[in-house]
């Protein structure tokens, strides 16, 4: 059904990874991933979305695989999910349960940009899962 009536999505899915990966991960998974940025795992380099207020590596070193749109003076770290992007395109929605109740976001609001928070990744609140994405 995905591959008819979203190709951009089952296409999205197939280049974002292995077989062996996309069966055993979930959509909830590829939404909550962290960045791929090497100096975030790098501990002993500055990392302001690992360390917030201790600088960002990438702007001043190696940076070739980084962002030119969607970063900030904090961090220009990528998100690394093909999914997510196509998810955006298709302008699906998130669906989202806490003990105070049930909320839906649009998936462009999902993710957050880096702005003054690079450490925080996206618009879940304290409690939340995601239940569903609605296309």
């Amino acid at each position: 059904i995905i591959e008819e009536r979203y190709p951009l999505l089952s296409k999205a899915i197939l280049a974002g990874a292995s077989a062996q990966i996309r069966n055993m991960a979930t959509n909830g998974g590829k939404l909550m991933q962290r960045t791929r940025c090497y100096y975030f795992y790098d501990i002993n380099t500055p990392c302001n979305k690992r360390d917030p207020g201790s600088g960002c590596s990438a702007i001043s070193g190696y940076n070739r695989i980084h962002a030119i749109l969607g970063q900030s003076e904090n961090c220009i770290a990528v998100f690394p999910s093909d999914m997510c992007v196509a998810l955006a395109a298709l302008n699906a929605t998130v669906n989202i349960s806490s003990p105070e109740g049930e909320r839906v976001l649009a998936f462009a609001e999902f993710h957050r940009l880096p702005a003054d928070t690079p450490n925080i990744d996206n618009n879940l609140k304290h409690g939340e899962v995601i239940t569903s994405i609605d296309l």
